[in-house]
């Protein structure tokens, strides 16, 4: 019996009536309990084996929601390959991940319906089925079906069950291959970290796509027993959060410094737009700004740095919640082994790790997967920094990343492609952040060409990148401003 099915046991005779997920329907929450979240899993996953998925991989492919999260485990635990898709890919990111994958069943939200339309067609092995549509249709086939809860036969922890894709700026995603071994991997470090219990609430954010959201704030609480509430619009995060009042948030610096911004435009404490109960506020992608970090720690909540990668499981270093090093990426987890490949004077090198969170491989790509290794066996973040004592430093990537303060990475080598090949007049282009917004600095060759309707130039290019690589802001200069000291 794997660690999720035991979890999932549990949880049904400990806090079978207990409230448990949330979701926003019609500006109202609504909610499940332990039990029936737990006996929708199993009805499920009932379906799902009965109708030939046993062994397949099964893509989701929705905003988040309680349907995505019933699905996750149903797949993952009984089934095959859970496979999360990002709601804000573009049409070529979705294809490829579904021939990349060998996706069987793609469940997929009503509102991403023209995308999946506008690719479905070159999968006619594909079965293409709308959530909202027969998603409770599965579930009550499922129950019919099953004589008791907990009849499946759950999978091998140790072989992969999940799947999570790279951000892919540089090229297509990856597909990271996660076991549920992997998964369950950091929950005792998170444990020693936080003490929350059945009476916290959290807050969730995060796309369950991504590995945070969907193991560190979603599938511990299968651990620990806390509720959850999903975040309904983003437009209108401080009242739902006033509502909720949630003990757990996990964020990226962006949405910290629109918080700070709207307690100061109207003149409110920070806490209280926070729900006022705030006690764990987990923050990844990057470190907060100075600034913004004081601003909570001044309401008497200290921000909690996290980093890791998908590779990893999400578990790399988390902060402890007393400690006040604004510039370290948090506290390394107990379990691993990480070290600083080939260090500088300063000791900054390239930061790689072992442990049972790190990942099965890259799926369908073994070249990928063994470049990821050294001969050790470390996994190879790409990130450059150091570990002094155990409090890990980020200090950059080996490649020409750009962390955003949403925490996307962004290949500053494919934007100023992009921008180059759009223009014949343009001689080299220069990608940086600035102001926290991504800008390009666009040399070309002559004076009489600075003029001219660029604007159009980087909307068109702005058309072929996702929402999280548009160029902000621009400027023309002539090339010859290279050659000047």
């Amino acid at each position: 019996m794997n660690e999720l099915e035991k979890f999932l046991r549990a949880d049904y005779e400990k806090w079978k009536d207990n409230d448990y997920l949330h979701e926003m329907v019609d500006g109202k929450y609504v909610g499940i309990t332990m039990g029936e979240f737990i006996e929708k899993v199993n009805y499920l996953g009932t379906y799902l084996v009965n109708n030939g998925y046993k062994g397949k991989n099964i893509g989701i492919y929705s905003p988040n929601s309680i349907a995505w999260m019933i699905a996750d485990v149903a797949i993952m635990n009984y089934v095959g390959l859970s496979v999360g898709l990002n709601k804000d890919w573009k049409d070529d990111n979705l294809d490829y991940a579904i021939g990349k994958c060998e996706i069987a069943l793609m469940l997929y939200s009503k509102g991403l319906e023209d995308k999946i339309n506008a690719v479905k067609d070159k999968y006619p092995s594909v079965e293409f089925v709308c959530i909202e549509e027969n998603f409770d249709r599965m579930i009550d086939e499922g129950k019919a079906a099953c004589k008791e809860l907990f009849a499946l036969e759950p999978v091998d922890e140790d072989k992969p069950a999940k799947i999570v894709f790279t951000s892919g700026s540089t090229s297509f995603p990856k597909a990271v291959m996660l076991s549920v071994k992997n998964i369950y991997s950091s929950y005792e470090a998170l444990g020693r970290r936080i003490s929350v219990d059945t009476n916290d609430v959290c807050y969730l954010f995060l796309p369950l796509n991504h590995t945070y959201g969907s193991i560190f704030n979603f599938l511990y609480s299968l651990v620990f027993g806390y509720s959850i509430y999903l975040t309904g619009d983003i437009k209108n995060m401080a009242q739902e959060m006033m509502t909720v009042k949630p003990t757990v948030f996990c964020a990226v610096p962006l949405v910290c410094v629109k918080f700070c911004e709207g307690a100061k435009a109207m003149n409110v404490p920070l806490k209280m737009l926070l729900g006022g109960r705030m006690r764990y506020l987990f923050i990844g992608g990057s470190c907060l700004p100075y600034d913004i970090r004081q601003a909570f720690i001044d309401q008497g909540i200290n921000p909690m740095n996290a980093y890791a990668l998908s590779e990893t499981s999400s578990g790399f270093s988390i902060d402890y919640p007393d400690v006040t090093d604004m510039d370290s990426a948090g506290t390394l987890l107990e379990y691993v082994d990480a070290k600083v490949i080939d260090p500088d004077e300063d000791g900054i090198g390239e930061l790689a790790i072992k442990g049972p969170n790190i990942f099965h491989g890259y799926l369908n790509d073994p070249e990928a997967t063994k470049r990821a290794f050294d001969k050790d066996g470390y996994f190879l973040t790409g990130d450059l920094g150091k570990i002094v004592g155990n409090m890990v430093y980020v200090k950059g990537r080996k490649d020409t990343m750009l962390v955003l303060l949403n925490g996307e990475n962004v290949s500053s080598k494919r934007i100023c492609e992009k921008v180059k090949a759009a223009d014949p007049r343009i001689s080299s282009v220069k990608a940086y952040i600035r102001d926290d917004l991504l800008t390009c600095d666009i040399f070309v060759n002559g004076k009489e060409n600075v003029e001219g309707d660029w604007q159009a130039v980087i909307d068109k290019v702005n058309e072929d990148l996702s929402k999280y690589e548009k160029i902000r802001k621009f400027s023309v200069v002539d090339s010859s401003a290279l050659l000047k000291g």
